[in-house]
């Protein structure tokens, strides 16, 4: 695996993905919203090395092809319609993602990444914190907030890559569509304009949506982590909201599919539909400390 040094040349999101709309909309949104170049097709770009790679299944080859330019930290992306998986990736998401939840799942695993790459040049192993905490509650406004709360939470489980994406997507759920009560098309539509950072500053900014904020209680024990995540939005009718507005209520099925896929056990939607539910199951400490204990005796 080559890797470049790192802050030596500008790093690629390498798009590997078949032409569509969703492919083009995240061209343009990367491309503005990352410290990143984006670059599409099946052909490796060699000016610059790869620092996320996101694939689908026709080109899934190339995930092991982006190793031999890889920045510093390389991660990866499979949007998978399941079955038998031809490469291994870091994050595997369900092929009818749409791509609002694609490019935050993207800069999910940035903000991992970039984590990572911090902690390995301040010679930190670990955030250790997390790890002492049992119950808590957090309260976050920003996107940049919910990366940054994610990455954090994510240290106690088993796979923090996976994880650290999953609750960025819900939390930036909370953000975009509770507290700010954008729908899926509206997001689409300021991501392919290259405006959806504006948009939600703008909006933000207004006097009905300033003060809102996103509430997390946490609690994990020996074998469960479980987050009450409540956005102070308005919330949708779970019986109507698919007849009344498809869209609208299509995005808490999206939402529930897509973190189940990054590892989450139940996701559940509770009260006038402003609350989440979402619980992982952690490995049995005592029986994996068993069985290293075994393994190294062999």
């Amino acid at each position: 695996m080559a890797v470049a040094p790192i802050g030596k040349v500008p790093e690629r999101l390498w798009l590997c993905t078949a032409d569509s709309n969703r492919t083009r909309i995240l061209s343009r949104a990367l491309a503005k919203g990352l410290d990143m170049t984006v670059y599409m097709g099946p052909t490796m770009d060699q000016d610059g090395p790869v620092a996320i790679i996101v694939a689908d299944d026709a080109h899934s080859a190339y995930i092991s092809q982006a190793k031999s330019n890889a920045a510093p930290g390389q991660r990866s992306i499979l949007v998978t319609a399941g079955g038998k998986q031809t490469a291994r990736a870091d994050i595997y998401l369900p092929a009818d993602i749409d791509a609002g939840s694609l490019s935050n799942a993207i800069a999910g695993l940035s903000a991992f990444r970039d984590q990572q790459l911090a902690m390995a040049r301040a010679k930190i192993e670990t955030t250790g914190a997390a790890r002492v905490i049992g119950d808590a509650e957090f309260q976050i406004q920003t996107l940049a907030e919910a990366q940054e709360l994610a990455v954090f939470l994510s240290s106690v489980t088993p796979k923090p890559c996976q994880t650290a994406v999953g609750l960025y997507c819900i939390f930036a759920a909370a953000i975009e569509h509770g507290n700010l009560e954008f729908t899926a098309e509206e997001k689409a539509q300021g991501l392919a304009e290259g405006k959806w950072n504006q948009k939600l500053a703008k909006r933000m900014s207004e006097r009905l949506y300033e003060g809102r904020m996103v509430k997390i209680r946490y609690q994990r024990g020996r074998r469960l982590m479980s987050l009450l995540i409540q956005d102070d939005g308005e919330g949708i009718d779970a019986d109507t909201a698919e007849m009344a507005n498809p869209t609208r209520g299509g995005i808490r099925g999206k939402l529930i599919k897509l973190s189940k896929a990054l590892g989450f056990a139940n996701v559940n939607y509770v009260g006038i539909g402003n609350t989440v539910e979402a619980t992982m199951v952690l490995p049995d400490a005592a029986a994996a400390a068993k069985q290293a204990a075994v393994a190294g005796a062999r």
